[in-house]
């Protein structure tokens, strides 16, 4: 059995000018799948559209060479036309490759995406088990695909989805993500993000106990389960000793999370002198860096957190069901930079309820917050969340997937702008908020002679994104 997994690219022509702001990151999900595909014993590739910076037609090249039996597709609501184009062309010159699409996007619209004919197969939720016993009924010329839970498939011409699986809750049991067949030296994470490389990515963790109305994981993520500390850094010591990384980013929505878990964690990084070769950073929410919380992750080896600010207006963080404060922002980001963290401030423009002013309050918070990064996001209801579904009730409903990007240059095209608010307006808010927090003597001295993460080349390109 041949297996051939394919990270699709957007269409980065969307992004105008932010598109050379974008790096190829480290697929974590689909890595699992090829981790649990490989531990069970099959032939896998894995193809990196955005990494590789490869063309439909230079992928479909790599399917005839390889010409395999099953392609897999991760699926990011952006990349949506992007997977339907390839899984066309790929069922014109590979007619008998059954094609299998995962991910949030494919699993909220799994039975539209199979009455297009261009797709045999969407699972759902944690894919590493599904996928194996896909691939196994298959191989093994079984018709009876019923009994494979969270799969959904044709049944006699309709598309039917099977009863769901049971989270894993051990998720120590699961294969390493196989990054041999990546490009990995071709990865990083976003400008304010890289503080070393190689770089790859982990999770300590699956779900979010939290309930954002703006975040997909609503939708497949509600239960929280976290992994064992000592085999985190098993695994963290494995990356290092096997790739060569030099800087590792947790990719869970918040971690650490659990505080007795971090302890451990860090006083066992620290025990194997992994924090003398390696750096970490993750994503977190202010109101978990407590001051002892802080000193044990620079302790341990992070150096830098992103945290989910989302608005400096408490009644806008109140309509999406945040559950912060932006006196715990306060109280959160003082207690990281005291211990040394450097801290990127994630931002989102355009929410529920917003106005012109409350933009402006929101990036005047950024500015006083004396953070070292800012990332302003205009607000995009993802499928999946609760967001999404509320617009979805309220608006006609739009399907132009590749719009669906945080950084949409064309206001006409905008997914989602508050009422009254007018989107070219919001669109020359966002460039604003950029080039009032980096064009700042401070910041650019900062920038250049501490930081010295976003190199000359994305300073100027990020200062071309800010001219609007």
């Amino acid at each position: 059995m041949r297996i051939l997994l394919i990270n699709p690219s957007m269409n980065m022509q969307k992004l105008g000018r932010f598109a050379e702001l974008l790096e190829p990151m480290p697929p974590t999900g689909i890595a699992y799948i090829a981790g649990a595909l490989v531990a069970a014993g099959y032939h896998t590739r894995f193809v990196d559209m955005f990494a590789e910076k490869l063309t439909a037609d230079g992928v479909l090249e790599r399917v005839k060479r390889f010409n395999p039996d099953l392609v897999g597709m991760t699926v990011l609501t952006p990349s949506a036309p992007t997977c339907e184009l390839l899984s066309k062309m790929i069922k014109a010159v590979a007619p008998n490759a059954q094609i299998v699409w995962g991910g949030v996007h494919a699993d909220v619209f799994a039975k539209d995406i199979l009455r297009s004919g261009v797709v045999d197969y969407v699972v759902h939720h944690d894919g590493e088990e599904t996928i194996v016993e896909l691939v196994q009924a298959i191989e093994g010329g079984t018709k009876d695909l019923s009994k494979i839970a969270a799969l959904s498939w044709i049944d006699q011409g309709e598309p039917v989805t099977n009863k769901g699986r049971a989270l894993l809750r051990d998720l120590d049991k699961l294969p390493y993500p196989a990054w041999d067949l990546f490009p990995y030296h071709r990865y990083g994470l976003l400008p304010f993000a890289d503080i070393d490389k190689p770089v790859l990515t982990m999770t300590g963790s699956r779900g979010c106990p939290y309930r954002c109305d703006y975040c997909s994981l609503l939708h497949t993520g509600k239960v929280y389960r976290r992994r064992d500390p000592m085999k985190i850094v098993d695994e963290y010591e494995y990356l290092v000793d096997r790739y060569g990384v030099r800087q590792i980013g947790f990719v869970d929505p918040i971690f650490p999370l659990v505080h007795k878990d971090l302890l451990p964690l860090c006083k066992e990084i620290v025990k194997r002198k992994l924090d003398q070769r390696c750096v970490w950073l993750s994503e977190t929410r202010a109101d978990r860096l407590d001051e002892e919380t802080c000193r044990t992750m620079y302790e341990g080896g992070c150096r830098r957190v992103l945290i989910g600010i989302e608005s400096g207006v408490d009644m806008l963080l109140g309509n999406v069901n945040k559950n912060l404060t932006t006196e715990k922002v306060r109280w959160g980001v003082n207690n990281a930079k005291k211990a040394g963290l450097q801290v990127v401030g994630l931002f989102m423009i355009g929410m529920p309820g917003e106005t012109p002013e409350m933009t402006k309050e929101t990036i005047e918070f950024a500015v006083d917050l004396d953070l070292d990064f800012a990332k302003f996001a205009i607000t995009v209801p993802f499928p999946g969340s609760k967001l999404f579904e509320d617009q979805w009730q309220k608006t006609l409903f739009r399907d132009d997937w590749e719009n669906y990007t945080t950084f949409n240059p064309d206001p006409d095209l905008l997914i989602y702008h508050p009422e009254g608010y007018d989107p070219e307006l919001l669109v020359k808010m966002q460039s604003y908020g950029l080039r009032r927090f980096y064009m700042r003597y401070e910041q650019v001295r900062r920038q250049m002679t501490e930081l010295k993460t976003i190199n000359p080349k994305m300073m100027l390109y990020g200062i071309y994104g800010m001219a609007i």
